[in-house]
């Protein structure tokens, strides 16, 4: 049977940090945004590159081929409530393959995750919607100039996008379904005061939110890109307690659950 097709960045196996339970957590390749932090900038691009060296960046598989390596370890996930993470790059920029994969792995009655910056166009997203148990959703800022600003993109449909997943489960009323929020934290870019209770904020606005994760920000991406020639900053480390102190802020201002990742 014919199956989409997409470059694949890599598929990690065992990953107990994308989603609930023991995860297989597969990276596409290619990302509408530039953000200036980026982890992984070796994902931006759709197609497969290489480095300087002649290191091979991503490999063009089938939905097929990716879904025989996901169910290799099905008996994992059904021990731990884990299942398959589609990460990236930008899962939505992909729509035709992940959903493809989406909706084969719920026919192996797999759970199903992906970890998005919630940017698409409306249409795209919707198409999404059945096919995703857990949504993790990235919040990178919530002030407009600064979103545009920091990742090249503008926070307005990201909004949209994510009440309108919040909408669906309510309507869906699948205590299956859930929304995670996921904020990664750069010292004086993000974390004042006035960005934590906007977070905060928005996750009282969503009935579907189960938690908030902090995410200091490490500095994975600056090799890679320098390596590649893109334009990643370098921004200043967190001293070790930061993320607690990040996690004891943000919680005054939401009622959900706000954990350190």
């Amino acid at each position: 049977m014919n199956s989409q097709k997409s470059v694949i960045l890599k598929i990690d196996k065992f990953s107990t940090y994308d989603g609930r339970g023991i995860r297989t957590v597969v990276f596409l390749k290619g990302c509408p945004l530039r953000c200036q932090w980026c982890h992984s900038p070796e994902s931006w691009s759709f197609q497969v590159e290489k480095y300087p060296d002649g290191e091979k960046i991503g490999t063009l598989m089938s939905t097929n081929e990716v879904l025989d390596e996901v169910l290799k370890d099905k008996d994992f996930y059904d021990a731990s409530n884990g299942g398959l993470t589609i990460s990236g790059g930008e899962v939505l920029a992909s729509p035709d393959f992940a959903i493809e994969l989406l909706k084969k792995a719920k026919a192996q009655q797999i759970h199903t995750a992906i970890e998005t910056s919630g940017y698409a166009k409306a249409n795209v997203l919707e198409r999404f919607l059945p096919y995703v148990d857990m949504w993790l959703w990235d919040v990178k800022h919530l002030d407009a100039k600064k979103h545009l600003f920091y990742t090249g993109k503008s926070v307005e449909p990201i909004l949209k996008n994510l009440k309108c997943v919040n909408d669906f489960i309510l309507s869906e009323c699948n205590l299956q379904r859930t929304i995670i929020l996921r904020c990664p934290m750069i010292k004086n870019v993000n974390d004042d005061i006035l960005q934590l209770k906007a977070i905060g904020e928005l996750a009282e606005t969503l009935q579907a939110v189960s938690e908030i994760d902090v995410e200091p920000y490490i500095p994975f991406g600056l090799d890679k890109a320098k390596r590649l020639n893109l334009p990643i900053k370098e921004f200043e480390i967190p001293v070790r307690d930061y993320g607690t102190k990040i996690v004891a802020e943000l919680s005054k201002f939401t009622s959900k659950l706000v954990k350190l990742t």
